[in-house]
């Protein structure tokens, strides 16, 4: 449950604050060293920076994958699209339910730093986050720009 509510605290710091763009050599080497270690064969990345923290963006298995680290270089949260067909069956039925009418605009697997797994749907301004089993756990609304 601690993991779910790091996640979802996270997830609600991504969702409302937009990374401004910085060029990867104005990235600190701690982390952009942490992004190559991990993935050696990546070469065209992206960079934003918020307020503390850095991400990369990137397409890998031609899915967009975003990267979250702290000022440090460790990696705080991965958030990888998926298509909805990758989400476990509670959650389809979940949003099928409870938002019949609404169309799914962005889907995501999202893994911490622990490797606990949470799922995020956004329905029109709204940020659905699910558990690893599909549970529903919170609803957020995000700030339209």
């Amino acid at each position: 449950m601690k993991n779910i509510i790091f996640i979802t605290l996270i997830v609600l710091s991504v969702c409302e604050a937009e990374a401004q763009k910085c060029k990867s050599k104005n990235v600190p080497f701690s982390i952009t060293n942490a992004f190559k270690q991990t993935h050696p064969t990546i070469q065209k990345t992206h960079w934003g920076k918020d307020e503390m923290n850095y991400q990369v963006t990137y397409v890998e298995h031609n899915a967009p994958v975003s990267i979250t680290y702290d000022p440090l270089g460790k990696m705080i949260i991965t958030e990888t699209q998926i298509s909805v067909e990758q989400l476990p069956v509670s959650v389809t039925q979940y949003v099928e339910k409870n938002y019949p009418q609404d169309i799914y605009e962005d889907v995501a697997k999202i893994t911490d730093a622990d490797n606990s797994i949470a799922y995020e749907v956004q329905i029109k301004n709204t940020a659905l986050i699910f558990d690893a089993q599909g549970n529903f756990v919170q609803e957020m609304k995000i700030d339209e720009k």
